[in-house]
């Protein structure tokens, strides 16, 4: 081996040890769940991307959740954009933003109104509301 190996392998072995006894392992490849609840009365057409990932287009009826999942590590910083569209009506909002979202137990839950998307917290009565992006 050369000495960039050994460094390198070194440097991972540290880092997995010092994770392990932070108890951050089960954090470090985490599979978060994004629910989305559609709070319209008329059928929402949702669609779901990352940079390198697309959960393709989802027909969600008034008062019906659809959700998706993905894996995430604490070294990258990850955002889900979704559209939403309805009747004429065309909207964007990042549904996951890892630097603004820290959901309880890997869950982020959300309401869509016409009025923007409304995250349900789960130690808040109130759902924090945001305006849709511009």
């Amino acid at each position: 081996m050369n000495s960039k190996s050994v460094v390198l392998l070194m440097s991972l072995t540290i880092l997995v040890t010092l994770q392990m006894m932070c108890g951050v392992v089960s954090g470090f490849l985490d599979r978060t769940q994004i629910t989305i609840n559609n709070k319209l009365p008329e059928p929402v057409l949702v669609h779901c991307k990352d940079k390198f990932n697309s959960d393709g287009p989802h027909i969600v009826l008034p008062g019906q959740d659809y959700s998706f999942k993905f894996l995430k590590t604490p070294l990258f910083t990850y955002v889900w954009s979704c559209s939403i569209q309805w009747q004429g009506v065309y909207h964007e909002f990042d549904i996951y933003d890892s630097r603004r979202d820290s959901c309880f137990n890997y869950k982020c839950s959300w309401h869509i109104s016409d009025k923007g998307p409304c995250q349900i917290l789960h130690n808040f009565k109130q759902p924090v509301c945001f305006s849709w992006n511009k």
